[in-house]
């Protein structure tokens, strides 16, 4: 994906979360009960860091560890909701590419559900290279992405990656996309594709992200794997978490 479509696009996107905020956090209301056990990593008094922290629905679990805890996330509505909801905590509104934090910062840092929704693979490499910069050394990393392979995307994301081949060698072939407001020049890449969110339909944007394509994207920048898990959701796989420790 070009530069200026993925910048494009990640502004829409920040923009959506601004607009659905109060409904997006009325359907969150806690922190998923399969991945509530990954709060064990974090020890008495550890500097945490919440990337993409949303509603805040992750800090009660990292309060009750009686740990430091900071969430960012890019959206200035949702973190209105999370200091509304949560205002003992610590919340900040900033850009995971470019986190406001000295190196070396944090002793943890969590992020759920969050990288796939950032577009173009250099932004996603500038994510994971920020998260290991402001991490000790030894520190460990927490990252989950859902599971979007499945049979009721492939089509979508076949799609998607035919169409933006067709347009590379027919440049004529555009395309507008009414919801997103903006002309889209079929600029997602295969494994990208658009799903809607709430009663106003808003557009989210999603990469759908393999566990090798992940594994590759940590180790690749500053992280060893320690374990790779698909973990249920109801009676369905849903969320590939890895958890990562700065190389």
């Amino acid at each position: 994906m070009r530069r200026n479509h993925a910048q494009k696009l990640a502004e829409e996107m920040r923009k959506t979360y601004d607009n659905v905020a109060g409904e997006f956090s009325a359907s969150r209301t806690k922190f998923w009960d399969e991945l509530a056990f990954l709060a064990e990593h974090t020890q008495r008094d550890d500097h945490v860091l919440d990337i993409g922290c949303g509603n805040g629905r992750f800090f009660p679990l990292v309060r009750e560890k009686h740990a430091q805890y900071v969430g960012i996330d890019y959206s200035e509505g949702l973190i209105r909701e999370a200091k509304r909801l949560h205002p003992n905590g610590n919340f900040i509104v900033g850009d995971a590419t470019q986190l406001p934090f000295p190196d070396n910062t944090f002793d943890i840092a969590y992020s759920f559900a969050v990288i796939h929704h950032v577009p173009s693979k250099e932004p996603r490499a500038q994510f994971v290279c920020e998260a290991a910069r402001v991490l000790r050394h030894g520190s460990i990393f927490v990252l989950s992405v859902w599971r979007l392979w499945t049979p009721s995307n492939f089509g979508k994301l076949f799609w998607e990656g035919t169409k933006n081949r067709a347009a590379t060698a027919i440049p004529s072939l555009l395309s507008y996309d009414n919801k997103l407001g903006m002309a889209v020049k079929n600029a997602l890449d295969m494994g990208d594709l658009m799903l809607t969110f709430g009663k106003k339909k808003a557009p989210r944007y999603l990469h759908a992200f393999t566990k090798g394509e992940l594994v590759k994207l940590l180790t690749k920048n500053g992280f060893s794997i320690l374990s790779v898990d698909s973990i249920a959701h109801g009676n369905k796989e849903k969320n590939i978490v890895v958890v990562a420790r700065k190389s």
